[in-house]
This record gives C-alpha cells, sequence and structure tokens, in this order.
C-alpha cells in the first residue's frame, strides 16, 4: 500500500515541488532551517526559564500545559517528516521492485565480487585527475560533480524504471567541517527536499556520496539500498571519474564484509589493488581518522537509534548491506559484461 500509494504517488508529487521550490537555491535551505529551529528552541527555552524564576509557583502551575505543548510540537514535526518523507522506510525493498534474490551472500559469492569490484576500479582509476599527492581529484571540482551527479540515474533509470524522476540537484553544505566531525559525508533533509554533501570529503568519494544522498531524494530511505542505488547511478554513468567511485566505494564495503568472514581472502583481494587506488584509500582514510573523536562517536550512537528507530534493526550496520544487493544482481545477470563494465 506505501510503494503504490505514496512512494510512487504523493512522494513523487511532493519530490517534484521540492525540486522545483528549493532546488533553485544554489545553497542549502537545510541548514538555515535547523539553525533558525534551533534558535526558536532556544529562546523559547529561556524565556519559560526566565519566567519560573522571577514569578513563585509559575513552574507548578504551567508544567503539565509546557509538556503538553512540547508533546504537541513533536508529534506534528514527526507527523510533517512521515508525510515528507519517512513513510519511505515501509516502501517495498529494492530487491523486490526489481526482482533480485537478495539472500545472504556465500563466501565463495563474495571473494568472486570482490575481485571482480578491485579490478574493476584499478582499470577504472587508470588516466583519472590526480593532484600533487597522486589522489585522484574531480577535473571540474565539487561544483562540477554536483551539476553532473544526475546524469547517472537518467541513464540507471532506463534499466531500473523505479530510478526515474527529476529531484534537486545536491548541495553542498557551508558547515562541512562540522559535518566531519560527526563523521558524516551527506545527509538528506526531508523538509527541504535536498540532498547535502560533505564538501571535505576527499574527491575519490564525493560522487557514491552525492547519489547515496540523491538516492534518499529518490524514496529509497534504507541505508543499504541508498547505497545500492547510489552504486548503479554511479556505474550508468558516463563519465569515468563517477564509475569509479562507485566502483571504488562498493569495493570498500564488499572488502569489509569479507573481512568478517574470510580474512585471508581479504588480505589476498586488497592486495590485488593497484598503487593508485591504495593512494586514494589512504586519503579517505586520513580524512577519517583526522576528525575521529568522542563527538564521532555520539553522532555514531544518534544514527544508530535513529536508524533502528525506522525499522532498521541492525542500525548502523545496516550500510554494509549493500553487498547483499550487489550479490544479488550478479546472480540475475545473464552471462556477459554488464552495463558499464
Amino acid at each position: 500500500m506505501v510503494e503504490r500509494g505514496y512512494s510512487e504517488g504523493l512522494y513523487r508529487a511532493i519530490a517534484a515541488v521540492a525540486a522545483r521550490t528549493t532546488g533553485r537555491v544554489p545553497f542549502s535551505l537545510a541548514e538555515w532551517v535547523v539553525a533558525a529551529a534551533v534558535a526558536a528552541l532556544l529562546w523559547i527555552g529561556l524565556r519559560f526559564a526566565a519566567r519560573c524564576f522571577r514569578e513563585r509557583g509559575y513552574l507548578r502551575r504551567t508544567w503539565r500545559r509546557a509538556l503538553a505543548s512540547v508533546l504537541a510540537a513533536a508529534g506534528a514535526t514527526y507527523l510533517a517528516f512521515l508525510i515528507a518523507w519517512g513513510l519511505n522506510y515501509a516502501r517495498q525493498p529494492f530487491a523486490v521492485l526489481a526482482g533480485l534474490d537478495a539472500s545472504p551472500a556465500r563466501t565463495a559469492e563474495l571473494r568472486d565480487a570482490c575481485e571482480q569490484l578491485v579490478a574493476r576500479a584499478n582499470a577504472l582509476r587508470v588516466g583519472l585527475p590526480e593532484d600533487g599527492r597522486g589522489v585522484m581529484r574531480l577535473p571540474d571540482g565539487l561544483r562540477g560533480a554536483l551539476d553532473r551527479a544526475g546524469q547517472g540515474y537518467r541513464e540507471a533509470a532506463s534499466v531500473y524504471g523505479v530510478l526515474a524522476g527529476r529531484p534537486g540537484r545536491a548541495k553542498p553544505l557551508a558547515s562541512s567541517r562540522a559535518f566531519s566531525y560527526l563523521g558524516i559525508t551527506g545527509i538528506f533533509f526531508p523538509f527541504t527536499g535536498e540532498a547535502n554533501v560533505n564538501a571535505d570529503v576527499p574527491d575519490p568519494d564525493i560522487p557514491f556520496a552525492v547519489a547515496h544522498e540523491m538516492a534518499h531524494a529518490r524514496g529509497f530511505a534504507r541505508e543499504d539500498e541508498a547505497g545500492y542505488v547510489g552504486y548503479l547511478a554511479c556505474r550508468f554513468h558516463p563519465d569515468r571519474d563517477f564509475q569509479y567511485s562507485g566502483v571504488l566505494g562498493a569495493s570498500i564495503y564488499a572488502a569489509n564484509a569479507l573481512f568478517a568472514v574470510d580474512r585471508r581472502a581479504h588480505r589476498q583481494v586488497i592486495g590485488a589493488r593497484s598503487a593508485a587506488v591504495g593512494r586514494d584509500i589512504e586519503a579517505l582514510r586520513e580524512w577519517s581518522d583526522r576528525y575521529h573523536g568522542p563527538v564521532a562517536r555520539v553522532s555514531r550512537s544518534v544514527n544508530n537509534a535513529y536508524l533502528k528507530s525506522q525499522g532498521q534493526a541492525e542500525g548502523m550496520r545496516s550500510y554494509g548491506r549493500m553487498v547483499d544487493l550487489l550479490i544479488a544482481e550478479r546472480r540475475a545477470r545473464p552471462p556477459g559484461p554488464s552495463p558499464r563494465e
């Protein structure tokens, strides 16, 4: 019911309206909305506290009404979240929509997938622009990558019709440094319909991060599905840097999954990475280590709790389940090369 009536119906209309309105603004409105909401809450809280301090018995007389107001506001906000986007957590799984067998991967399947992803990443990395450290860089910078990101979805929609649609372009976050300390590469804000990306993230991960957030904008709320859909958008993209970023991200997820079941095979797989791919992965690791700390751990715990509250029982570990969809697609492929491979 949610799939037909909401995700394929009402939500598409909501996303189209958001794309035509907030999409015209070149900066992230989400940051301003959050800042305004925080300021309003602080102002209301301080006024209430000051009145409690000035008027004897004020708190005793009004705490029930104040609590009722807080609960009503929270309920209204959550209802708006569900209508604006949150019901997508209850839509049909992408594997069902695409007719894929997403049963857990066998170790042999996982190893084969890792080997092919690493080999593909090695091949795509050849000839890409590099910075002074030998790390892959985007030829037209972050803004150019954001402008080009939708092309992969248009191509992928010709194979997976459920990916059709024209949500607004992704936007860079002015507060990217703060999001780096939170360990967040991007975020979708449902109240403005904006896909936002952390501009501090190293270039090799930017296209994949953008495509992931744009998958959320297309109504794929679950993290594993957004990761897989983002990978598809990169793989079908006509530009080599997007293809590489998607395959690189998928190879990292797959290698992490292989590490959990066969460490010897994992060593062999990562040992096959080219020196150039190794430099890119090291740049991503350095970025993560630079901002790792108590703030990032708290952010991870909050995100974990949020995902569980939306029915993703594995919490943050659900990001890695995109590997099951990678394997499912491989099972469904006819013999021969796949698109863009």
